[in-house]
């Protein structure tokens, strides 16, 4: 394939960059190489930096013009301010500045100046930005270093250093980041750290299952190539991410979600070249409550398969749209396009015809984009159509235009492809409400794009999980029709079986899986559980110690095969596995007791009576604990 031309403005490549376009945009204002700090005598009743500028500065820019962020310069005082005053002025007018692309929608954290307050800095400079009394200049604010709410409760990184080749092509990669939790936490804000401007935007999801790892043993180099984060998923239906400027904030009372044990994060980066080799290790920051979340929401997905933008077209208009099977609140929503999307636009038609507007971008900006949370969430019943719209300029004239001339462009996963992606954050009354709007999702992806095997096993665990087992087993099927090697799909129908109590055909599902792909972590762990429970010890032991030594700090699976090694009386390795079960997770009940019941059984009274009485602390009232600590005696 040949080498694309050369884009007409190099320096939008990285979102990094983008804050240093804009200011080369403006560098040949002469006043902007002025570097006194004088300013002009105010004049009586004019605005000063006292009394007007600091206070828009201190609020609207300073946040991320300051060491540490994401700015390439700091606007800390007056001598900074003065120093940039021209564009200041400049790229608040044309609204470049505070980036906040949409144009409709009632949104937390709008970062728009007002026309006051642009029309305010535009006097202020034609008056000689004077300084005013400083007495009256308010101090600039006092903002946390480092991490935005201040000290985390756990910080995880990328595995290894990561390397950018100063030149190339941008690429999507995603790399699994294991948290080790020993037991569950409710997140309330999480704060990703990419450490360079080779990190255009990132994505942040959970995977409970092993996929990911799998994917990423699977891929050379570290880390798993594509947009395609499956089997990872946005936590309970939260956007997590990371764009320049993006403010933190504490998920409100409910609003949490649930981090499970043994999850891994798996953090997806849009790396770019920036002219110059590139070493990063990103941070993720977590923040915890003990409030457990009430809220259930599901991340609805519009998008546009079929992009095909012709060369000199100035207009090319992409849609999609869902309807709603179920009452829905919409929490949040995140729009995605790339450079020659020039504006986009969501809308809601209820059932009475009535719409309502959703968000509305103007003038769209690759650069700037991000997720964006509902001051109040919209209420829409069911049987609302939810729309978006999109429009794209490939023509000479968009300057955002990666080719020139303009060249055909089609979907695709590179920034001089494009896309068009609309993620709703949808709040529903119950799991249930959740599980039919999922299954709506899933079906009319079916229907709109044709056979997938990774959505039917998604429609089936939705199945599952609604307990209508028959009908997930039916669509498992469906993808062993077509694909008779896929694991996966062995694995879902071995899960199935099981939970229909048909052991022999799980068993079999689940050995054929491990023969297709040994790494297989939950089939095998699923396969040694079904073994123990029909008696065969033996073999469900060595399947325990197999995952085991895939991924030594699962809690429970110590404590599982501690249980299969106590019914076959082996107290050693019994007490070694329950021993390290609660190391890993001292809220695991059953791994106190047994254990307790292993020093009884070895006449270690002391022992056994402290196991006890931690497990009764995590269950006050478990009538076998207690009989177990009387019968220990004094």
């Amino acid at each position: 394939m040949p080498a694309p031309c050369p884009p007409v403005h190099p320096v939008r490549i990285t979102s990094g960059a983008a804050w240093t376009a804009i200011w080369l945009a403006t560098a040949l204002l002469g006043t902007a190489a002025v570097t006194s700090s004088c300013g002009a005598e105010p004049e009586a009743g004019s605005e000063t930096f006292a009394s007007h500028v600091a206070e828009i500065i201190y609020t609207s820019c300073t946040p991320c013009h300051r060491p540490g962020e994401a700015a390439p310069f700091s606007l800390l005082d007056f001598d900074d301010v003065y120093k940039r005053r021209e564009q200041i002025v400049e790229v608040t007018g044309d609204r470049l500045m505070p980036p906040w692309l949409p144009d409709h929608g009632d949104f937390l954290d709008d970062r728009r100046l007002s026309e006051e307050q642009i029309a305010m800095l535009r006097r202020w400079v034609d008056a000689g930005a004077p300084r005013g009394d400083r007495s009256q200049e308010p101090p600039c604010p006092e903002f946390v270093a480092g991490w935005q709410l201040g000290e985390p409760d756990l910080v995880v990184s990328v595995q290894q250093e990561l390397v950018m080749p100063a030149d190339g092509p941008d690429e999507f990669r995603n790399y699994v980041v294991p948290v080790g939790l020993p037991s569950g936490r409710y997140v309330s804000a999480v704060e990703i750290r990419p450490g360079s401007p080779a990190v255009h935007h990132a994505v942040l999801c959970v995977d409970r299952s092993d996929g990911s790892r799998r994917r990423d043993a699977a891929d050379s180099k570290p880390g798993y190539g594509g947009m395609d984060l499956a089997p990872a998923l946005p936590p309970d239906g939260y956007f997590l991410g990371w764009t320049p400027g993006k403010r933190v904030r504490r998920a409100s009372k409910g609003m949490a979600w649930t981090l499970h044990p043994g999850s891994d994060l798996v953090l997806q980066l849009h790396l770019t070249p920036t002219g110059k080799e590139e070493r990063l290790r990103p941070r993720i920051a977590l923040y915890f409550t003990d409030e457990p979340p009430t809220v259930v929401s599901y991340p609805l997905c519009l998008s546009a398969k079929d992009i095909d933008l012709p060369p000199g077209v100035a207009d090319t208009v992409i849609t999609d749209q869902f309807v709603t099977p179920v009452p829905v609140h919409v929490h949040s929503i995140y729009p995605h396009a790339h450079y020659l999307c020039s504006n986009m636009a969501a809308w809601a038609t209820l059932p009475s015809g009535e719409r309502r507007d959703l968000f509305r971008i103007e003038r769209w900006d690759f650069d700037w984009q991000d997720d964006y949370l509902y001051r109040k969430p919209i209420a829409l019943p069911a049987g609302t159509r939810i729309e978006f719209e999109y429009h794209y300029d490939n023509s000479a004239a968009n300057p955002a235009n990666p080719f020139d001339p303009p060249q055909r462009v089609r979907l695709g996963d590179r920034s001089i492809d494009e896309m068009g992606n609309l993620t709703l954050q949808l709040v529903t009354v119950d799991h249930d409400a959740r599980r039919t709007l999922g299954e709506a999702g899933v079906r009319r992806d079916l229907e709109k794009f044709g056979y997938d095997g990774k959505l039917l096993l998604q429609l089936a665990v939705l199945m599952r999980e609604g307990q209508r087992l028959e009908e997930a087993i039916q669509a498992i099927e469906q993808v062993r029709s077509r694909e008779p090697n896929n694991a996966d799909a062995l694995r879902e129908l071995g899960i199935c079986c099981a939970a229909s109590g048909n052991a022999k055909a799980a068993e079999q599902a689940f050995t054929e899986c491990l023969r297709l792909d040994a790494s297989q972590n939950v089939a095998r762990i699923q396969l040694g559980s079904l073994l123990v429970r029909s008696g065969r010890f033996a073999e469900g032991i060595q399947h325990y110690e197999a995952a085991l030594s895939l991924d030594p700090k699962m809690a429970g699976l110590h404590n599982n095969l501690a249980t299969a090694f106590l019914a076959t009386n082996n107290l050693v390795r019994a007490e070694q596995h329950f021993e390290m079960a609660t190391s890993l997770n001292p809220t695991i009940f059953q791994a106190w007791f047994n254990l307790g019941r292993v020093f009884a059984a070895t006449g270690r009274k002391a022992p056994a009576r402290a196991a006890l009485q931690r497990a009764l602390q995590l269950r006050p009232t478990d009538a076998r604990a207690l009989q177990a600590l009387r019968q220990l005696g004094n």
